[in-house]
């Protein structure tokens, strides 16, 4: 009896070996198991991670041609008359966009005669002045889009984090219902500075610099704003930014512009607008005041547009 008693202790202690081997064996290979799922889901969220912030997986092969490069004249408006005219181009083929700014004084043809810019605007509209400076300044635009100061200022608005931008000049103004007060330097500015700077009429460069830097905010706003980390939200900025300006741009441009502008998204640096000057020459003074372009405003931009 008492050996019988010892076999059953034994067996038993053999079963629980048993089990407890098993067991451990089990949960090797479970935890195992685990931390191997593990490790895949924070690749693969990693990679999609690093695929969105760039635009495009390391393994897309992206080609862009002149093909796929836009022109867009923008418009500023004040007070019901034109303030400035900008050609920004966008050209994913050569990673680069470009601001230009036309003074509003330019003199284009248009008929028989001359014309300025801001006058063929408030006698024609925008269609017919778009046409104009594209025959005056040989650059062809794909689209126009209109925006007030106003809505300059809900568009600086919406992105929620104002406009850094380089002020060349300390400015200091009060009258004609503008107060502006700010040193100059690399600023952040609010929506309502960014407004008060377009606005500011006692530029050390006077006109010039006046139409000057109406490209160098578009330039600030590109350069800021057109990020990969803003590529999720994309399609609203668009949505929110075409329901500001008077614009011939549709869902469709959109559309076929957005592979290029995602390209240029993910390889911007900060810097990737630049701004260009139109060379040329003022005459005359006060109401008579006009701009000259020198020759074929295309042939002095043709780093940008060539």
């Amino acid at each position: 009896m008492a050996l019988w008693e010892k076999k059953k202790k034994k067996r038993r202690a053999s079963n629980l070996l048993v089990f407890l081997l098993a067991f451990v064996i089990f949960l090797v290979v479970f935890g195992g198991l685990c931390l191997w799922a593990v490790v895949k889901i924070n690749e693969e969220r990693l990679a999609g991670e690093s695929s969105a912030a760039s635009g495009f997986s390391t393994s897309e092969t992206v080609t862009f041609t002149q093909q796929d490069a836009r022109n867009l004249l923008i418009v500023t408006t004040d007070g019901g008359q034109a303030r400035g005219f900008v050609a920004v181009r966008a050209d994913p083929s050569r990673t680069r966009m470009g601001a230009v700014a036309f003074p509003r004084d330019m003199v284009v043809d248009y008929g028989t005669s001359e014309i300025r810019l801001y006058e063929l605007y408030a006698q024609e509209g925008i269609a017919v002045t778009k046409t104009a400076l594209e025959e005056s300044s040989g650059v062809s635009f794909d689209n126009y889009a209109v925006i007030t100061y106003d809505n300059i200022q809900k568009a600086v608005d919406h992105f929620e984090s104002g406009l850094i931008f380089q002020l060349n000049e300390d400015l200091d103004y009060e009258g004609d219902g503008l107060s502006i007060q700010l040193k100059g330097g690399l600023k952040t500015l609010s929506s309502a500075q960014v407004v008060s700077v377009l606005r500011y009429p006692n530029w050390h460069g006077g006109r010039r610099q006046q139409a000057q830097v109406q490209a160098q905010v578009a330039a600030a706003l590109i350069n800021q704003y057109l990020r990969a980390s803003r590529s999720a939200q994309a399609d609203a900025d668009f949505s929110a930014l075409v329901n500001l300006v008077q614009s011939d741009i549709l869902v469709s441009h959109y559309t076929a512009a957005k592979p290029g502008l995602d390209y240029l998204a993910s390889r911007n640096d900060g810097e990737i607008c630049q701004v260009l000057t139109v060379e040329g020459e003022y005459q005359g003074s006060g109401d008579a005041l006009r701009f000259y372009a020198e020759g074929q405003v295309i042939d002095q931009l043709k780093s940008l547009f060539g």
